[in-house]
């Protein structure tokens, strides 16, 4: 009986292990009790982003640009993490959070780093990223949440320099 539960345990663990998290929400419409639609919050599109120079610093500043997350039915998401994919003049990339501009997120339901729009349901979202100059090649990668659920992350922006 141990051999088995121990054989069970060792093929569970890994598949469990595996799992992806959910992605998921609920959008409730019509009348009457216990009446729901579960939808899925929807991938992130992928940002792209101009490069500025303002005086008198003179340093670069990227504003990112990206089309609204929207649910079926026309209900925006609240919020996105904004990621920049750095390679510091290495071969080896890492991710971070955007950490000044306007891109910055903060702490929402319990979800760090979100940058959360004046108008979510406009049809494209805008930020600034001013602390990128610095960091050698970026891309910026966007993640829509929805409350406390978060969707998958965008294909990442072009590489910009």
């Amino acid at each position: 009986m141990f051999r088995r539960l121990a054989i069970l345990a060792l093929v569970l663990v890994p598949v469990l292990l595996a799992a992806q998290p959910a992605s998921a929400a609920w959008a409730v419409s019509g009348t009457g009790p216990a009446r729901g639609q579960a939808v899925v919050v929807p991938q992130g599109a992928t940002p792209s982003a101009t490069k500025a120079t303002p005086a008198p610093t003179y340093l670069p500043v990227y504003t990112l640009t990206w089309s609204t997350a929207m649910l079926p039915g026309g209900r925006a998401v609240t919020g996105y993490q904004v990621q920049r994919i750095v390679w510091p003049n290495t071969a080896i990339a890492r991710t971070e959070a955007v950490g000044a501009g306007t891109c910055t997120g903060t702490t929402v339901n319990g979800l760090p780093n979100v940058f959360v729009p004046a108008n979510p349901t406009a049809p494209t979202q805008s930020c600034t990223d001013t602390n990128a100059y610095a960091l050698g090649e970026v891309r910026y990668i966007v993640t829509p949440v929805l409350s406390r659920w978060v969707g998958p992350t965008s294909p990442p922006s072009p590489v910009y320099s």
